[in-house]
């Protein structure tokens, strides 16, 4: 049962017992009146000991109202004493778990801090072992530059005087032979060679001559001729001729069909490009 219902039962309690003391009281006054018409009667003492039972009744049930009264206050009052504790271990409850949770809270940040700060130092040794491999790698890539640039200057240099040595030895090779084939020239020609070695190309010449019926006494033509160290004929042209076209185209002819032309014995005659005149005896 609860405090409220307990507190209507005895406020119906109460006012039964009040209305039950009027009552009597009111007979009381009605047995009064009746007394003092009558003589005195024994009623009298039993009516005044039914008040005095009365009065006892209304003294004990109003101290039973009392009791209840103050037992259902003190109830109240333990009640809220009772809900002030659970209130205010409530709010410790939950002044602990805000402080547990910001302990939390703030433990998790510093442990996110310590890995931020732990990762930040990862990452920076990493970016500088990545800088410092990078600048050896240059730095390396630059030596081997220079060491390459070096050896090619040092090869190109030695490659400029390799060639020049070649081309101071073919130039005095060539000048050596120059001298050497002009000395061994001039005594052929002082010796008569040169004239015997012309001779015998002019008779091999006119002996594969087909004169043209235009062709006149006194001809005399130069005659220019390529030819190789065996003597074959590579190409022969007319410089200068007193003949036509067709006599000069004769001679040319000539000088094919003679190849290979006749060999000097003395190699210093012999020239890739040679002149001689062609002269046929009449």
């Amino acid at each position: 049962m609860s405090a409220a219902t307990k507190d209507g039962f005895a406020a119906q309690h109460r006012n039964v017992l009040i209305i039950s003391a009027v009552g009597h009281i009111l007979l009381l006054l009605a047995l009064g009146s009746n007394l003092l018409k009558v003589p005195h009667q024994p009623m009298t003492l039993l009516a005044i000991e039914a008040v005095l039972v009365d009065q006892n009744t209304i003294k004990r049930s109003n101290e039973a109202d009392q009791r209840k009264t103050e037992q259902a206050a003190q109830r109240k009052r333990d009640e809220a004493a009772r809900q002030q504790q659970q209130e205010q271990e409530r709010q410790a409850t939950e002044q602990r778990r805000q402080q547990q949770a910001k302990a939390d809270a703030e433990k998790r940040r510093v442990d996110q801090q310590r890995k931020d700060s732990a990762a930040q130092a990862a990452a920076d040794r990493q970016r500088k072992q990545a800088d410092a491999e990078r600048k050896l790698q240059e730095q390396q890539k630059a030596e081997a530059r220079a060491r390459a640039e070096k050896e090619r200057v040092a090869a190109a240099a030695r490659a400029r005087a390799e060639a020049e040595a070649r081309n101071q030895a073919r130039r005095q090779a060539e000048l050596m032979a120059s001298m050497e084939a002009e000395e061994g020239l001039l005594a052929a020609r002082e010796s008569g060679e040169l004239s015997r070695y012309l001779a015998l190309i002019q008779q091999k010449v006119e002996r594969n001559w087909v004169p043209p019926a235009s062709v006149q006494e006194g001809l005399e033509c130069e005659v220019a001729v390529q030819q190789l160290p065996n003597g074959d004929v590579v190409d022969a042209r007319t410089i200068s001729c007193n003949g036509d076209a067709a006599v000069q185209r004769s001679v040319e002819n000539a000088v094919r069909r003679s190849s290979p032309l006749p060999l000097p014995d003395n190699r210093a005659l012999f020239e890739r490009n040679l002149r001689f005149i062609f002269k046929p005896q009449q």
